[in-house]
């Protein structure tokens, strides 16, 4: 069914009702037209969009966040960042910040707030439903957005009311709900940057399961440079995008489901309708109209040409009804296929960081109107709901619904529950003695042995007294109550193992998290075993593992010098026949092409775990001895890697039994979806987690910014707009 705009009459871009006509305009003329609503040259084609949104150094984001005027810049200076979200930021700048958050807003770790999120819905609903009408913005809409985005940033949700005041400064005259003057909002403004800031300093040494604590923990690490006001910066902006953005979504679907009630039920079966309703819905009509983008070099675009200076409005919204891309464009068709993705959250660096939590949100928001509003319907005729005035963001004024009242229903509540605090393990160090001068064994000893168990090659998070977190393998018994770990003195590290060795001592209390494996040993008719340096502490267990099972191995440990190499004169004392020590010093350099030489051909694998160039070297040997699916390694440290050429490269897809080729140009999400994979995505860049597909067999050559360093070392899962493999062969869940 076709969803008709009203016509309407005057100058383009003016009139609400009749947008999607006038983009259509900009869309089928020629050239790009000037609008003076969105202060630039429309750009509505949708290869166009998409051109431009992936050359950010050509079309700059800085004029997509305005400044803010006088008085209130001077009254700002240095309390209120100017450039307080990432859209209006540039690289490198944006990249570098962004990293900071992109692997907290993945899908599957928003998972964990589904709960949450359904539990403040219910509570939301509970206010309303007996009244058997609501005004939908103002009671839902707005108000729960802003409370789950206060929540996960790690504010005090019951907050939520006087900090969506304080974020209406930025909104101007197109804050209808919220009271105040520019002047009474900004002294709002003020106060909520204090209160993050204050926030900030408690979770700097009080961490928790919120967005504050994962950047503190991404600083902390090394893995990302930014100041406390750059940090500052990051907040304000993410919540006043997500609740805005979220509440014009809900009400704008709603009111197309509701249009059609055989559109309605077919949504809200189960779901899965909800999530792929809400896709099409995100295509159909977005809550952001499109962006602005400075250009920066004299270019052309669709045929036209573009001087440096000028101004274009990506008009996100005429893209994702380009006729040439979707069928049928203006109509709403759950049935859609994604091989080609709309840009209802944009693509590229600034795709919306969001988007994840914006469908987690929008579903469970479906899910719980479905469930406690029987017999839903608009409260006023579908052609006279009223739209807010043409902007970039796109919403409606009001959305008045109806339904046969209920009386409040008893319900259990969700538990909440603080996922990384839940984690932390308090043991006791029981133990400690020099290996040899450079290594430290820890025994830790926990009070609840239970949640602890582990298997050969699981490593633990060691919290230090300074708050930082380190991994080391485990390397005792198995069956033991006391977990053992050894750690080298590295003079040129980050303080942590200098720390370990100078300052714990027996009977210190520490923390730990884990234990966690990505190393496990698979069957096998021989093992090989591959340590070098400090490298042996996962495979020691590994060994044990292998006597008990009865498998053929062998161990080549390899070292600077024999003195230096931790617990190597027990191996030799125990394993006699089976340990073949390599001291570089005495030696030479170990040829690593020999070790195939060494490897049964079928049914082996080589477990290999020490310094980058070790495990490097002998990726490489395995390739030229099309050996890769037999190495498995286990690394601590991130692997500078240089990214091959593309090359073409197989998949299979698990479900279908399907195998295809990934060519030079292509990128395995695309090629995935053309054959009926429906693989979502956004940013088409690596840095949302959007496409994320699991890893059933092969190493994948990981191109994202989006996966933590353990994740890309367990190789269980891959972001396949970007991502390929760095063998011949995948198999991926899909």
């Amino acid at each position: 069914m076709t969803v008709t705009q009203p016509a309407g009459v005057g100058c383009p871009f003016l009139n609400p009702q009749k947008l999607f006509e006038d983009l259509a305009g900009a869309r089928t003329g020629q050239g790009l037209p000037h609008s003076d609503t969105f202060e630039g040259r429309v750009v509505g084609r949708y290869d166009e969009i998409v051109q431009a949104l992936h050359d950010p150094e050509t079309f700059s984001s800085q004029p997509t966040v305005g400044t803010v005027p006088s008085p209130w810049r001077e009254q700002f200076e240095g309390r209120v960042p100017s450039r307080g979200t990432l859209l209006g930021l540039d690289n490198p700048d944006h990249d570098r910040l962004r990293s900071s958050v992109n692997s907290f807003f993945m899908p599957r770790k928003l998972g964990r707030y589904e709960g949450w999120i359904r539990e403040q819905a219910h509570l939301m609903v509970d206010g309303f439903v007996e009244d058997g009408r609501t005004e939908l913005k103002l009671s839902f809409a707005l108000p729960l957005p802003l409370k789950v985005i206060a929540h996960v940033v790690g504010l005090d949700s019951h907050r939520s009311e006087w900090i969506g005041a304080a974020l209406g400064f930025f909104m101007g005259p197109r804050d209808i709900y919220h009271p105040g003057t520019p002047d009474e909002k900004a002294q709002l403004l003020l106060d909520l940057h204090d209160y993050i800031l204050e926030v900030m300093d408690e979770r700097k040494h009080n961490r928790r399961d919120d967005l504050i604590s994962h950047i503190w923990n991404e600083r902390e690490s090394g893995a990302v440079e930014m100041t406390d006001f750059e940090m500052l910066s990051m907040f304000p902006g993410l919540m006043l995008a997500g609740h805005e953005t979220s509440s014009n979504l809900i009400c704008m679907g709603l009111s197309h489901l509701l249009a059609d009630p055989n559109r309605y039920a077919a949504a809200q079966k189960d779901d899965t309708s909800r999530a792929e309703a809400l896709e099409e819905l995100f295509r159909y009509e977005s809550a952001i109209t499109g962006m602005k983008r400075l250009v920066t070099r004299d270019v052309s675009l669709g045929g036209t040409q573009l001087k440096a200076g000028e101004t274009v409005f990506l008009a996100y919204a005429a893209g994702s009804r380009d006729a040439t891309k979707f069928s049928h464009s203006d109509d709403i068709d759950f049935d859609r296929d994604w091989a080609v993705p709309h840009l209802g959250f944009g693509q590229g660096i600034h795709a919306c960081l969001g988007a994840p939590l914006a469908r987690l949100l929008l579903r469970i928001e479906l899910e719980v109107l479905h469930e406690r509003l029987p017999d839903l319907r608009l409260g006023a005729p579908y052609d006279e709901l009223e739209y807010t005035v043409v902007s970039e963001g796109r919403g409606m004024v009001s959305l008045p619904l109806e339904w046969t009242p209920v009386r409040v229903a008893e319900r259990a509540s969700a538990p909440v529950i603080d996922a990384l605090h839940s984690a932390a393990i308090p043991v006791t160090v029981s133990a400690r003695r020099l290996v040899t001068e450079k290594v430290l064994e820890l025994t830790l000893e926990t009070s609840s042995p239970d949640i602890v168990r582990w298997e050969p090659g699981a490593h633990l998070d060691l919290e230090l007294p300074d708050g930082s977190l380190r991994q080391y393998s485990l390397c005792g018994q198995t069956a033991s109550s006391e977990l053992r770990i050894a750690v080298l003195k590295e003079d040129s590290g980050r303080g942590g193992s200098k720390l370990i060795h100078d300052q714990v001592k027996v009977g210190d209390r520490l923390s730990i998290r884990g234990p966690r494996n990505h190393f496990r040993l698979k069957p096998a008719q021989f093992l090989l075993f591959v340590a070098g340096g400090i490298g042996i502490t996962p495979l020691l267990p590994m060994i044990e593992e292998a006597e008990r099972r009865g498998t053929p191995w062998r161990l080549l440990f390899l070292g600077r010098e024999r003195k230096l190499m931790p617990y190597v004169e027990d191996l030799v004392q125990r394993h006699p026949a089976n340990v073949y020590v390599w001291p570089s010093s005495e030696r030479g350099r170990y040829n690593l092409d020999d070790i195939w030489s060494r490897v049964p051909a079928d049914d082996a694998f080589v477990y290999a775990c020490g310094p980058n160039e070790l495990l490097a070297g002998l990726e490489e040997s395995a390739a030229r001895h099309d050996a890769e699916l037999r190495l498995v390694v286990e690394r601590f440290a991130a692997q500078k890697v240089e990214h091959l050429p593309n090359r073409p490269i197989e998949v299979q897809m698990s479900r279908t039994g399907k195998t295809v080729t990934v060519g030079v140009d292509e990128n395995v999400l695309d090629v995935l979806n053309r054959e009926g994979a429906s693989i979502l995505s956004t940013c088409r860049e690596g840095t949302c987690g959007t496409c994320e597909v699991r890893v059933l067999e092969g190493v994948p050559e990981h191109r994202d910014s989006v996966l933590s360093l353990e994740e890309r070392l367990a190789n269980q899962t891959m972001m396949t707009c970007v991502s390929r493999c760095r063998g011949r062969r995948l198999v991926l869940e899909a």
